[in-house]
């Protein structure tokens, strides 16, 4: 069954035509690939296409750029939708970039209740759409030990008596603190 893994941010300070014409250039490519090639746009080594809004400004008849802002908050994104893939437990190897959903912001807002128009605040969110199998996290042996001395260390009566996280002490009747905390 697929599942959609996603990133939002929302009132970022770029511009949207930006956003939107960066969203479209890595749109199908690998995650990391993305990554590497905003990288380069950031350093000018690479240029993002405007084919959606080609005149920047003024500057008529240059249908390319090298947005820095919108790029390094791609960035970030794809770097945060790379771990909560990993979270959820999908390998993060293959992932690729789905698609994306832009809005405007709210404009900011300064003191007493002005509000200033020309202030960019974009809304988005990046997500991708997996077809794998979630792999199952098991703690290890050697974990559940740690876990065990861990316990040990925060309360010296598991220490005196050798009872074990969450055993009932047969001199007293009553389950260890480790017990009661998941009651």
């Amino acid at each position: 069954m697929p599942t959609k893994v996603s990133c939002t941010r929302e009132g970022l300070p770029i511009s949207k035509k930006h956003v939107h014409e960066i969203a479209e250039s890595i749109k199908g490519k690998n995650v990391e690939k993305a990554i590497k090639y905003l990288e380069r746009v950031r350093l000018k080594q690479d240029f993002v296409p405007f084919i959606k809004y080609p005149s920047k400004g003024h500057k008529h008849g240059i249908p390319a750029g090298y947005p820095k802002k919108a790029s390094l908050q791609i960035i970030r994104m794809l770097k945060e939708m790379q771990a909560n893939a990993k979270y959820m437990g999908f390998e993060v190897s293959g992932l690729k970039v789905s698609g994306y959903e832009l809005g405007r912001g709210a404009y900011p807002r300064y003191g007493g209740g002005k509000v200033y128009r020309r202030g960019k605040r974009t809304n988005i969110t990046i997500y991708t759409v997996i077809d794998q199998e979630r792999k199952k996290v098991e703690k290890k042996e050697e974990q559940k030990k740690e876990d065990e001395a861990q316990a040990k260390e925060q309360n010296p009566k598991i220490q005196e008596k050798g009872i074990k996280a969450g055993e009932v002490s047969k001199e007293t009747g009553e389950k260890t603190d480790a017990a009661k905390k998941d009651n």
